[in-house]
This record gives C-alpha cells, sequence and structure tokens, in this order.
C-alpha cells in the first residue's frame, strides 16, 4: 500500500483530551497524533505551544533518491521501486533515512528524527524552518533534525536547523557516478513568522559557521550562541578539501568537513535585534568571563539562554579552572560578561560547574549547580537574586536529589524536573512548581485527580498566566511508523508500551485531591499513581529527553 507522508491523519489514542483533574485541568495537545512521542519546548503568554516531535509518523520517501539496490532485505522490491511499500519494508527503509540524517552521510536520502510542531491545543501546525515543499516528497521534506526552543505574542518562533539537503551529482574517484545528499550548514538559528522564515546568522560563516538560539523576549531580541572566528581545525580542512592530494569531490570534502566541524567553531554568546517580520536589525557578541593566557590554545565558548525584557541575558561559559575547564553560570548585561555565582560557591561545586537557565523582568535567575552529595555530583536548584546579589540553594524533593530547573515566569514560578525518591539504577522523576515567594515546591503529580492516567515527568514551560507545559507518559497500544495500532491475529493489540505525550497544565483554584485513601497510606507523598511504571524511567529520559534536549 501507499503511505500518504501527510503527518496526523491518523486517530490515534483513547486518552481524552481533557483529563479529570482537580487542582489542575489537564490537556493533551493534539500532537499525541503525530508521534509515539512528543517532548514539550516552550509556551508563550498567548498560550502557544512548541512540541518536538520524535520519529514521527509516515515520513515521505524520495522515489528520485530511492534505490532498491541499496536494500536487499527487501520483501517487496517491485513494490517498493513504485513507493508501494508493506509496512516491514517501509519500517527498514525510514530506519536506515534517519540513521543518514543523525549520522550526515553523504549518500542516501536524510529524514529527520526530531522535527517542531506548533499547537493552539486544537489544531497542529509543521515548523517548517529551512524546510521547502517539492513535488519528490509530495510536500515538505522531513529531511532535517529541528528543535523550537521559544515564542513571543505567538508570532514569532525560534528554533535551530540544519540546511536544506539537496541532491548533487559527482564522480567518485573511481570514476562512478553518484548522487550526493548534501547541505550549506550544519546548524542554523532561525525566526519564523507565519510562513517568513529568516536566518539568524553567525559572525564567521566560515564553512556555514554555526548558529543557536534559545529564546526570544516581548522586544524582538533573541538569544543564543554563533561562531566568531574558525578554528585551527577548519582552516586545516578547508585547506585539505582544496589540496590536489584529495580525490574527493570538493563539494562532497566540504560537506563532510562542514558536518565535523559543527562543534569546532569559536562561539559566543550572541543578541539578535529583530525587526516584526523577523529580519534582524543588529546583533551584538559577548566575550568571555575571563582573558585567557597568550598560549592557552583551547577553544572556549560560551551561550546566552534566556534574555527578560531589560536586555539582560543569562546562560554559560567556560572557564579554566585549577584542574580542568569548567562550564559556570554567566551573565550578560551591558555588553559585559561575569560570571554569576561568586567564586568561592563555585568552587564548592568543583565536581561539575553550574548553568543559569533563565531569568524574569524582575531580576530573578533561576539555575542549578553541581554539588558534591555524598561523593556524587548532584545538581542542586539555586534562586539568584540580581537586584541584590543574593543568592539561595534549595534541595528538591530530598537532599541528593538531581533537580533541574527549565523555566521561570514573571511571577516568580520556577518549573523543571527532580528525583522523587532514592533508588537503584535510574531514579524516578517528576515535573515540579517551585514558588519563589513562599518556598513551595509541589510534585504536580500530586495536583492531578487520584485515576489520572498521566505520570508527569517533566515540566518545560510556563507563562505569566501560569500555564504550564510539560512531559508526561500513559500507558498506550503500540503503533507502527504509520501511527496504525499492532493488532495479532486476533485484532487485538499486540503490545503496551509507555509512550511520552505533551500536556498544557492550567490551574482552576480547586482543592488539591487527597489521594491517601487510595494507596492504604496516610502520606500522599508516597503515592504511586495509576498509569506508567517505572520501568519506563531508563528509556524515557536516557534515550528520549536527554537526546536532544537542552536545560532551557
Amino acid at each position: 500500500m501507499k503511505f500518504n507522508h501527510l503527518m496526523g491523519v491518523v486517530a490515534l489514542s483513547s486518552l481524552p483530551a481533557m483529563v479529570t483533574a482537580q487542582a489542575l485541568d489537564v490537556q493533551v495537545l493534539p500532537t499525541i497524533e503525530l508521534s509515539n512521542y512528543q517532548f514539550a519546548a516552550s509556551i508563550d503568554n498567548t498560550g502557544l505551544a512548541l512540541v518536538t516531535v520524535e520519529d514521527p509518523f509516515n515520513p515521505p520517501i524520495d522515489l528520485t533518491l530511492f534505490n532498491v539496490d541499496d536494500f536487499p532485505s527487501l520483501s517487496d522490491p517491485v513494490g517498493a521501486a513504485q513507493g508501494d511499500f508493506n509496512l516491514t519494508d517501509y519500517t527498514g527503509v525510514v530506519a536506515v533515512f534517519r540513521d543518514n540524517a543523525n549520522n550526515f552521510t553523504v549518500l542516501g536520502q536524510k529524514l529527520a528524527t526530531f522535527v517542531g510542531y506548533q499547537t493552539d491545543g486544537f489544531d497542529n501546525l509543521y515548523v517548517s524552518g529551512f524546510d521547502q515543499e517539492s513535488d519528490a516528497t509530495n510536500g515538505f521534506s522531513f529531511s532535517m533534525n529541528t528543535t523550537l526552543t521559544g515564542s513571543v505574542n505567538g508570532t514569532h518562533i525560534v528554533g535551530n536547523s540544519p540546511g536544506l539537503y539537496f541532491p548533487y551529482d559527482y564522480t567518485d574517484a573511481d570514476g562512478v557516478e553518484r548522487t550526493a545528499v548534501i547541505n550549506d550548514f550544519p546548524l542554523r538559528a532561525f525566526v519564523q513568522v507565519g510562513d517568513q522564515v529568516s536566518p539568524l546568522l553567525p559572525i564567521d560563516q566560515t564553512l556555514g559557521g554555526v548558529s543557536e538560539v534559545f529564546a526570544i523576549n516581548s522586544n524582538l531580541q533573541a538569544v543564543g550562541t554563533s561562531s566568531v572566528s574558525a578554528s585551527t581545525f577548519i582552516t586545516d580542512s578547508i585547506d585539505a578539501c582544496n589540496s590536489d592530494e584529495v580525490t574527493t569531490d570538493i563539494e562532497v570534502c566540504l560537506y563532510q568537513a562542514r558536518t565535523l566541524s559543527r562543534e569546532r567553531h569559536t562561539r559566543r554568546a550572541t543578541v539578535w535585534q529583530l525587526d516584526a517580520q523577523g529580519e534582524t536589525i543588529s546583533t551584538e557578541t559577548f566575550g568571555l568571563s575571563f582573558t585567557p593566557e597568550a598560549d592557552d590554545t583551547f577553544n572556549y565558548v560560551n551561550e546566552a539562554v534566556d534574555i527578560n525584557t531589560q536586555g539582560i541575558a543569562v546562560g554559560n561559559g567556560q572557564v579554566l579552572g585549577e584542574f580542568s575547564v569548567r562550564n559556570l553560570a554567566m551573565l550578560y548585561q551591558n555588553s559585559q560578561t561575569r560570571q554569576l555565582l561568586p567564586e568561592d560557591v563555585e568552587l564548592e561545586g568543583e565536581t561539575g560547574g553550574s548553568f543559569a537557565i533563565g531569568i524574569n523582568d524582575d531580576g530573578l535567575i533561576a539555575g542549578y549547580q553541581a554539588q558534591a552529595i555524598n561523593g556524587a555530583g548532584v545538581a542542586k536548584m539555586f534562586v539568584y537574586n540580581l537586584n541584590d546579589d543574593s543568592f539561595e540553594f534549595f534541595p528538591g524533593f530530598f537532599r541528593s536529589s538531581n533537580t533541574f530547573p527549565r523555566d521561570i515566569n514573571n511571577n516568580g514560578i520556577i518549573v523543571g524536573d527532580a528525583e522523587i525518591e532514592v533508588a537503584q539504577g535510574t531514579r524516578p522523576r517528576a515535573a515540579f512548581r517551585f514558588d519563589t515567594a513562599t518556598n513551595e515546591f509541589i510534585d504536580l503529580n500530586t495536583l492531578l485527580a487520584c485515576d489520572s492516567p498521566l505520570q508527569l515527568i517533566s515540566a518545560v514551560g510556563i507563562n505569566d498566566n501560569n500555564e504550564i507545559i510539560a512531559d508526561a507518559v500513559v500507558l498506550d497500544e503500540l503503533r507502527s511508523v504509520t501511527g496504525e495500532v499492532l493488532v495479532d491475529s486476533a485484532g487485538e493489540p499486540l503490545l503496551t508500551q509507555s509512550r511520552v505525550v505533551t500536556v498544557k497544565l492550567t490551574p482552576n483554584n480547586q482543592p488539591v485531591p487527597d489521594c491517601s485513601a487510595d494507596d492504604g497510606t496516610d502520606d500522599p507523598d508516597n503515592l504511586e499513581r495509576k498509569g506508567a511504571s517505572n520501568s519506563a524511567w531508563f528509556l524515557l529520559f536516557v534515550l528520549s529527553i536527554l537526546g536532544f534536549r537542552r536545560f532551557k
């Protein structure tokens, strides 16, 4: 059968769109229709939510780039050559093409593992970024791994993506004619306003350069990091491609050099000032917080991950410690870069440094520092007040709980995720909400109805209406690459799996549910809610979430 490449055409889950709750209204966002795993990215004050979709259903196959001879294990090569794939063959071909994109191969079609969508809670809209429509794929290519990081006013969306892949015909060293699938840059920030997409260009564009954006404020200031100079590795790579001794086609060689050099650029925290159409008016970069010695050849980098309406940005940067290079929380203000936490406090966290993840308009900064507790590095959340340079660390759910803040709003509320119990191996985690005014630290799962099928595992964003976008685990039937439920010969669902879905949480001023009677204890904190079991934690956090998400 021929598979429709348009995503979201299959009715997927029996999970209700609005889950019964008491202290929170919980809406499962419609991006559940797009894949088995979706991850929250951000939510702005209009309620527009951005979601990263992993392994989207029904990706398109470009038959002009598909050669059945490259797939000797196809069960129906004749049908596949005509685009009429059976499920087994289609699954295998999609897996290879996704590997091509993840590994930046020269040959073969590329299919993205991660793509971005926006949703208002009713409809899903693909955020194309640098992607383009073509006849070969009967629509967009879905070829570039794209992450969305923020939006403002429901109109300006920022994210990051490689360049659009295109076919390039060449003759290899053995005289064989081949078609490469390459692009012009390895990673670039963009802003999308409606259908108009504008690049946020790096200062230095050697081998395409590199830029990433992580947030945008209401003044249309976007912040991130961008390449400001080319390292020796990059210039040597260019010289090698132009050498007479290299037999590889020069364009193919430069593409390979670009993919290898994406982490080798000298990058600095960057603020792009945009106009209403998303075009860049000005660009400012911030230097390091220290001056390296003249003979120090290490390629130090820094980045900004959030910015408030006063134009004050925060992020992290590398510094030379006593024994090694470390990442430390940074403040970017008035064209200056300074280390956020005092040096004596940073020395206490020598095991891993610190990170600032967000700043609100009142000058409250949320972040975390790696501290040594019982001989192990543990991430501890801090709140820094820029008005008086005071700061305080918070223990989370218990002393050795790794606690990662993800966002802070203008009401002084921080959301994130933290370990909720001591356990052998991977510790279970839960989404939390922390109120800086009252020091109230809450497991958001305790605000759900006692029979909720969802387990909230990470709160990723919060807007000034206190609406939260979060990741949740739910048990559901196993679905194929086409989005269809796999069934046995009797028509019964074949397997049950833990899915990650994106939810919107809205406070409703209802009382907190008392679930102690359900679990036979008097302590609601001991509740194990109905839904996903702890067996899913390793899969969800190690393989999926940490595979693509920044801390902001």
